[in-house]
């Protein structure tokens, strides 16, 4: 019987040391891991022993990288870096139990996790979405550190006024959208790494700076006020792109409008470059209009500045078919007494220049045996006073005798015609000036409208 117990002994000695032996080939990680999660419950309770208080998250989300900033429909995507940290109570071991460990990583599906979202964010999915599956660091007085890299998708209000030297301002408010500041006591982490500034420039945006604000916010639904951390991404548009596309070729092509005036109506194009400039103008707007939000709240000062030049275009193409239908106005019709006076030369010259026409062909005859004057075929009773075709022009007084020939009727009545197409010329080519100050005048006024709204909406 004393060898039995004996045997008893020593076997059960044996046993305990190959069972020592084997619990420390186990890697303390693992056994770690093992002990922590077998007590640790479900992942939708609040990591706290005292139900009563919060639990605090510290947080902060840097961006780094536009990955996409859809204009028309005013969307915005980031890849950025988030972080989020707070205790778990549940987590906390004695490091010399295991072996040194301080630290591990877990999957953070597999313990309580933040539900911090985005107000703003359009892209379905979960708040915090990443293409490997995210793991937080666990260390051994229960704090979580969390980093991500994550890409943000958020609705963001475009400011076209200033178009192309604007400044954006998009916000993204994050907050909890289970847990009011009763529960869950959110607060911005500011430190360091939170405000290095590391963003890319993608060529047409460059992150200026960012404004972070926290604060408390009542809603209907609760008795507690939620925390939100808001975020003010305010980016800067690299402009030289739309300067040297845009702004140079449409000053350039706006002289083109001055150009129709200076033409002279026998070169046939001025209506054809009328045209030309108002189809170039509506192209420059459509280019414009088409990268832009369809939003009614504001007018870019490029939109109505292309609005004006269309205007003055149209206008140039009415005003070149005035002047050339007054330039090739038929000579049989006499020019307004209203634009004679006006543009015209006074009326005694045009008298005299007739009367001196009279003259000239007199002077060119004999006299017969009558002492009469020879001017070819007589026309007996016809009045000494010569009375043009119209009713604007004063008559022509010949003193001479009664006696005159048909040809130099003919003669004065086709001078008239020639000096009444003078006329007409002369007043087309007075309208083209016209035409010209005014075009002069509304070209400086409309881009001195936008040089100084560019100037005060900056400012």
């Amino acid at each position: 019987m004393d060898y039995f117990l004996f045997g008893l002994v020593i076997a059960g000695i044996l046993k305990s040391c190959n069972g020592t032996a084997g619990n420390r080939t186990l890697p303390y990680n693992k056994q770690l891991h093992e002990d922590l999660f077998s007590r640790y419950g479900t992942t939708s309770v609040r990591p706290v022993r005292d139900n009563s208080l919060p639990v605090e998250v510290r947080f902060f989300y840097k961006p780094f990288i536009l990955s996409e900033f859809d204009e028309q429909n005013q969307r915005l995507s980031v890849v950025g870096s988030l972080y989020m940290g707070w205790t778990d109570e549940f987590l906390v071991w004695e490091p010399a139990d295991y072996g040194g460990v301080h630290r591990f990583s877990v999957r953070a599906k597999d313990i309580w996790f933040p539900d911090i979202t985005a107000y703003e964010r359009l892209d379905p999915g979960t708040a915090m979405a990443n293409v490997f599956e995210p793991y937080a660091i666990v260390h051994s007085n229960g704090h979580i550190d969390y980093y991500d890299r994550t890409e943000l998708t958020v609705y963001c209000r475009l400011e076209m006024t200033l178009f192309p030297f604007d400044t954006q301002r998009c916000k993204v408010a994050f907050t909890s959208y289970s847990y009011d500041s009763d529960q869950f006591a959110l607060e911005y982490a500011n430190s360091t790494a939170a405000m290095e500034n590391v963003f890319d420039p993608n060529g047409v945006w460059r992150l200026d700076h960012i404004e972070v604000e926290q604060i408390e916010k009542m809603y209907l639904c609760c008795a507690s006020p939620f925390v939100e951390v808001h975020y003010t991404l305010i980016m800067q548009r690299i402009g030289n792109f739309y300067v040297y596309s845009i702004w140079i070729p449409s000053c350039l092509l706006s002289s083109m409008i001055l150009a129709v005036f200076v033409m002279h109506p026998n070169s046939g194009e001025k209506v054809s470059l009328s045209v030309s400039n108002v189809l170039a103008f509506v192209l420059f707007q459509q280019i414009v209009v088409g990268s832009m939000p369809r939003s009614g709240d504001d007018s870019p000062v490029i939109v109505a500045f292309f609005s004006a030049m269309i205007a003055i275009s149209c206008l140039s193409v009415l005003a070149s078919a005035v002047v050339l239908r007054v330039y090739h106005h038929d000579p049989r019709k006499p020019v307004p007494r209203i634009f004679r006076w006006i543009c015209l030369r006074p009326k005694h010259d045009r008298e005299r220049e007739s009367a001196s026409v009279l003259t000239r062909n007199t002077d060119q005859v004999g006299n017969d045996e009558n002492g009469h004057h020879d001017l070819g075929s007589p026309t007996k009773g016809y009045d000494n006073i010569i009375r043009n075709d119209t009713v604007d022009d004063p008559p022509l007084r010949y003193n001479g005798p009664t006696e005159i020939s048909i040809s130099d009727i003919e003669t004065i009545r086709t001078s008239r015609q020639n000096r009444e197409e003078t006329d007409w010329m002369i007043l087309a080519l007075m309208m083209d000036k016209v035409f010209l100050a005014i075009a002069v005048f509304a070209l400086l006024g409309t881009l001195a409208y936008c040089g100084i709204s560019y100037i005060v909406l900056v400012q």
